[in-house]
């Protein structure tokens, strides 16, 4: 009897360790895998960036399609900013990203934003940086446009558009040759001379129909082919061309818009308000063979304009 009541004590001694261990090794197992409390997750935020607009110009210029800003501003932050131009935008969904098709035509027109240190990227891991942003506005009647960023910085710039003291030459704008300019009403450039002494000149008779009109064997028939550009929305209109040969001292007046030759459009009494190519006709008297290498001095007046406007064609 006290052998098989020793057995039992040691079979139940050996139960009661091996639900122990198994206890302690659940415990242990899942006590294991909780997570640390002292690794949270962070969730990344905007940057708290400021800005201040320093300054700015806008430019409505006669030789595009589009007014613009050229805009100086300071970003700064607490901690080192890494955002593109991409998230700056104006009020008519133009991204400063997105603005080549504007440049372009600058470019085209010999206007270079290089020349007012334009930014197109901006810098990267900085705390502070100031640049100068090109800001091109769709709608040219709009007399306020504002620039905003797209991350929750409430930045938000409102640029009054009424007064445009930007100028063409803030661009690196350069006339081209021979052209006359008052640069506020016209653009005149003499392209070419013509001499037209062989072909018929007609001339507009009141019931419609043209007839063809004779002049004397001393009279060369001259056209004078020049380029007018209105400038500020100004409708041109020519009122008459003068054309001066200077050695012989010969002077003579345009032919009045009832004149033409086929081929040769005249552009005297016409309303220009775009840029436009046209030629002004002379009937001039010698018995020389050409004038067309004689000292001649071209001469024309506008409408509303008193003074006549002088170019030299030939010196």
């Amino acid at each position: 009897m006290k052998r098989n009541g020793f057995i039992h004590v040691l079979i139940w001694t050996l139960v009661i360790l091996l639900i122990v261990g198994l206890t302690y090794g659940v415990f242990t197992l899942f006590n294991g895998e909780k997570d640390p409390v002292d690794d949270p997750i962070v969730i990344p935020k905007d940057p708290a960036i400021t800005a201040t607009i320093e300054g700015y110009t806008v430019y409505k210029l006669s030789e595009v399609s589009f007014p613009f800003v050229i805009a100086r501003i300071t970003f700064t932050s607490e901690t080192a900013m890494v955002f593109g131009i991409d998230q700056l935008v104006t009020s008519e969904q133009v991204s400063l990203a997105q603005t080549q098709v504007y440049q372009d035509e600058l470019l085209s027109k010999g206007l270079f934003l290089s020349y007012q240190m334009v930014d197109f990227e901006l810098p990267r891991n900085k705390e502070s940086f100031s640049v100068n942003l090109f800001i091109p506005v769709k709608n040219p009647e709009i007399e306020e446009i504002t620039l905003t960023t797209k991350f929750k910085s409430n930045i938000k710039f409102d640029i009054d558009l009424t007064f445009a003291q930007g100028v063409k030459e803030m661009l690196g704008y350069v006339e081209e040759p021979g052209v006359i300019t008052d640069n506020d009403t016209y653009k005149l450039k003499v392209i070419g001379l013509e001499d037209l002494t062989s072909y018929p000149v007609m001339r507009k008779v009141d019931d419609g129909s043209s007839e063809e009109v004779t002049y004397p064997s001393t009279a060369k028939i001259y056209a004078v082919k020049i380029s007018v550009t209105p400038l500020n929305n100004t409708t041109l209109v020519i009122t008459q061309g003068r054309y001066r040969i200077v050695t012989s001292g010969q002077t003579a007046l345009s032919m009045t818009k009832e004149y033409y030759v086929e081929g040769f459009s005249n552009i005297v009494s016409l309303s220009i308000t775009n840029p436009s190519e046209g030629y002004l006709l002379f009937d001039v008297y010698s018995t020389e063979l050409s004038l067309l290498d004689q000292n001649t001095i071209f001469e024309v007046r506008f409408e509303g304009l008193a003074e006549w406007i002088k170019i030299t064609i030939i010196e």
